[in-house]
């Protein structure tokens, strides 16, 4: 089969999947519909009607071999699409849309508060959700959402940060999972200050000599346990860095909108405008294109310098292959063209690829179509077809 068939052929049937399943859910919506309407004009208790109605969710949780959890989550979420955006639902109907994105698309509608909110989600997140894989949806509902309601937003944040805590989960093999619930943006520091701990530590041990053979995981984790049953701290003078991207009407307070994460994850507008005050804060200009790309670097040399580096890593956010989430900092800058062959060394012939997808790219095994655009710093939103 030649790609363009194989293509074709894969889009047919992801859309008669997503078909199927639009029609699991539409039964389960009139099914329930139906029935509770039934029970409605019975003559009868509130509490007796109640405990009939969950009999329909548990008759359709029987019927279809899943929860009654899961059964009620169709029903709901329907009806939230229904009401606050129903392209949502008809994109769903037609196949461009599959379950999974429709139920995350139906979480944000039920956050938003405004009308003018669900517009834009109704008008904007099925051409999204069509092209891009279900962690970018998720990602990107995110940034809608503090786009278009951030006083909200933060309302939000600033009550699950109150729910910040730590636990420890012991398995049977005589490890443990340590998990700590904590601010987004706290949270990529200490990744950040972890990845960069782990790399200075030395190949080779210069008291013993022998060769360090951890691999990284396994070194941030140790790091992390150091960290926390010790008061000696590193060696050397380590600082977390993030690095995030935000409107100057934004930083100045003229508006409210969030920062952005290398990765596209938003962060509150105020707590950046606190990082910006600190005496350790690096603010740079990025010049943006009316799309919102960062504006191309040009250098005649092989090796990208530091400057350069630095706006690829904010012009991509990740590896720029579809699909794929690889944090910038453990990407390469691959010449989109081969610098033997006359390639440039220049932001318009270099892109972030992880090294798994630069291999691939190396050995002629991974084609342009697989391919996407660099972040956007501005997204726009459509209120209206």
């Amino acid at each position: 089969m030649d790609l363009s068939r194989a293509v074709v052929t894969g889009d047919a049937v992801r859309r008669a999947r997503a078909i199927a399943e639009f029609e699991e859910w539409e039964f389960v919506v009139s099914h329930h519909a139906m029935r509770v309407a039934e029970i409605d004009r019975v003559d009868d208790i509130p509490l007796s009607k109640d405990l009939a109605r969950r009999e329909v969710t548990l008759d359709l949780a029987r019927a279809l071999r899943t929860t009654e959890h899961q059964v009620w989550g169709m029903v709901h979420e329907a009806d939230t699409l229904q009401t606050r955006a129903p392209g949502v639902w008809e994109s769903f109907r037609s196949g461009d849309i599959d379950a999974d994105r429709t139920s995350a698309i139906a979480s944000t509608a039920e956050r938003l508060q405004t009308r003018e909110a669900w517009a834009a989600l109704e008008h904007s997140a099925p051409e999204y959700a069509a092209t891009h894989t279900l962690a970018e949806l998720r990602s990107w509902l995110r940034r809608l959402r503090a786009r278009l309601e951030p006083e909200e937003t933060q309302a939000e944040a600033d009550r699950a940060v109150e729910q910040r805590r730590v636990s420890i989960t012991h398995n049977d093999d005589g490890t443990s999972w340590f998990n700590a619930l904590l601010p987004t943006g706290l949270a990529i520091a200490i990744g950040e200050r972890l990845r960069k701990a782990a790399r200075a530590i030395p190949t080779i041990d210069p008291v013993t000599g022998e060769r360090d053979r951890r691999t990284r995981d396994q070194k941030q984790a140790d790091l992390v346990a150091d960290w926390l049953t010790s008061n000696t701290g590193t060696v050397g003078d380590l600082r977390a860095e993030i690095a995030i991207s935000i409107s100057a009407t934004d930083l100045l307070g003229y508006t409210n909108g969030p920062g952005l994460t290398l990765d596209g994850e938003p962060v509150g507008a105020a707590w950046v405008r606190e990082l910006a005050t600190s005496e350790h804060a690096v603010l740079r200009r990025l010049v943006l294109d009316p799309l919102g790309h960062v504006l191309d670097t040009q250098v005649l040399k092989y090796r990208p310098p530091e400057s350069l580096r630095q706006a690829l890593h904010w012009r991509d956010g990740t590896c720029r292959v579809a699909g794929c989430r690889a944090p910038v900092h453990e990407t390469d800058l691959d010449h989109a063209k081969a610098y033997d062959s006359g390639g440039s060394t220049s932001g318009t012939n270099l892109r972030c690829l992880c090294r798994k997808h630069h291999n691939m790219k190396s050995h002629g095994h991974l084609h342009d179509r697989h391919l996407v655009a660099p972040l956007q710093h501005v997204e726009r939103y459509r209120t209206a077809p």
